[in-house]
């Protein structure tokens, strides 16, 4: 099987994590020490932007649960950021399957965002296309070491959790509405974009399910395995 460079980035991540992976790392008991400030900060916890960043502050298990159920409604009127942000809570209260679904979700979305920026309008530093096109780049990486680092201590159910995700690409609507003052490409490039995005994580789980003990035995011997 031919792997796009894309879909080569993205199974690095998974199993074999970022080289410069934290030596304070929290492990498996651990919040998530993120912090962008002013916009997010683990300790003490602040959250400054995103359509639910008032509700994302609880730290009451059942209460972030009927949010995540309230955001799978409102998904496709909902900014990036607060699903990366629910992630990292779910993570925090010890909800981490649904912590790594979400921060698939969001790394899915993230990706086709970036790629539909109008590349003529992105600009530079202080521009808010390309102040949020990096954001996102940073706490995909930050946030991904412990979401993929636990996402895949059960190869079978990290897989099943791709599946999902990959049937749930089709549903991405437009970002217009959500980012009104960022310049899109046309909305008729966004199928291209979904398709793209379905095949890197088709590629993704072919390549998991053949690769199943090699996989495992990278993640042992690069400690990643049940650390997280």
């Amino acid at each position: 099987m031919k792997l796009t460079k894309a879909t080569i980035t993205i199974l690095l991540i998974a199993f074999l994590f970022f080289s410069w992976s934290t030596s304070n790392a929290q492990g498996k008991t651990g919040r998530i020490p993120f912090y962008a400030v002013p916009y997010y900060n683990y300790d003490p916890l602040t959250i400054t932007i995103g359509k639910y960043k008032k509700e994302l502050l609880t730290n009451d298990t059942a209460q972030l649960e009927v949010l995540a159920n309230k955001i799978k409604v409102d998904i496709n009127n909902t900014d990036i950021e607060s699903l990366y942000f629910l992630s990292i809570r779910l993570y925090d209260l010890g909800k981490k399957d649904d912590a790594y679904y979400w921060f698939l979700t969001a790394q899915s979305r993230a990706r086709i965002f970036r790629n539909m920026l109008d590349p003529k309008e992105i600009g530079s530093i202080g521009s808010e296309a390309f102040e949020l096109k990096q954001f996102l780049i940073t706490i995909n990486q930050i946030a991904g070491e412990y979401l993929n680092g636990y996402g895949f201590n059960d190869i079978d159910r990290g897989i099943t959790v791709w599946e999902k995700v990959k049937r749930e690409v089709k549903y991405i609507q437009t970002y217009k509405n959500i980012y009104p003052n960022i310049h899109f490409l046309d909305d008729s490039n966004l199928e291209k974009e979904k398709t793209n995005k379905e095949k890197d994580l088709s590629e993704g789980i072919e390549y998991f399910k053949t690769h199943k003990e090699e996989i495992k035995k990278k993640r042992v011997e690069t400690g990643v395995q049940d650390k997280y």
